[in-house]
C-alpha cells in the first residue's frame, strides 16, 4: 500500500506542476511572437525600402506593412489588422486604401527635407500569438524641376533677293 501511496502523491504532484505551467501560459499568451519587427515598403516607379520615400510633386506610391521575421529581412508569414499610418505635413498626403492594408501616398509640395510619420498595426503570427507594432517614416516631397530650355534666342533669316 505504500507503494501506491507514493505512486499516487507523485502523481498530485505532477498534476500540481502542470497546473502551474498553465497558469503562466495563461497569464502570458505571447511568450514569443515570430514577427520580430515590421517594415514601410513604397512602391511606384522608384520603390523604396527601409521606410523612406523620395518622390516628386504629383507623383503617387503605395505604401504597405511587411511583418519581418528577427533576422529584419524575411516575411514572418502574419497577417495584418487594425492598421494605421499617420503623416501631418502639407508636402505629401498618406490615405488608407479601400482594403484596410496599404495606403496611397501623394507629393502635394516641396518639402523641406525628410518628414515623419508612423504605421501601426496588429499582426497574428501563423502560431496564433498576437503582437501590435509601430514603425516610424519618412517622406521627401521634391519640386518638380522644369526642363532647361534649349532655345535661347530666334534670329529673322532672309532668302538672297532675286532680280
Amino acid at each position: 500500500m505504500t507503494k501506491r501511496h507514493g505512486i499516487r502523491q507523485e502523481l498530485r504532484e505532477i498534476e500540481r506542476k502542470e497546473d502551474e505551467i498553465l497558469d503562466l501560459l495563461k497569464s502570458n499568451p505571447n511568450p514569443n511572437p515570430l514577427t520580430r519587427a515590421i517594415a514601410v515598403i513604397f512602391t511606384g516607379d522608384n520603390p523604396m525600402l527601409n521606410n523612406t520615400l523620395v518622390l516628386n510633386v504629383g507623383q503617387t506610391s503605395q505604401a504597405s506593412i511587411v511583418p519581418l521575421l528577427a533576422d529584419g529581412v524575411t516575411p514572418s508569414g502574419g497577417t495584418l489588422s487594425a492598421v494605421s499610418y499617420t503623416f501631418s505635413d502639407p508636402s505629401a498626403t498618406v490615405v488608407l486604401n479601400a482594403d484596410g492594408l496599404t495606403a496611397t501616398v501623394t507629393g502635394v509640395a516641396a518639402s523641406t527635407g525628410a518628414v515623419s510619420g508612423s504605421a501601426a498595426c496588429t499582426v497574428t503570427d501563423t502560431d496564433g500569438v498576437v503582437s501590435t507594432w509601430t514603425q516610424a517614416f519618412t517622406i521627401q516631397t521634391n519640386a518638380v524641376v522644369p526642363p532647361a530650355q534649349l532655345t535661347q534666342s530666334v534670329a529673322v533669316q532672309f532668302s538672297t533677293p532675286t532680280p
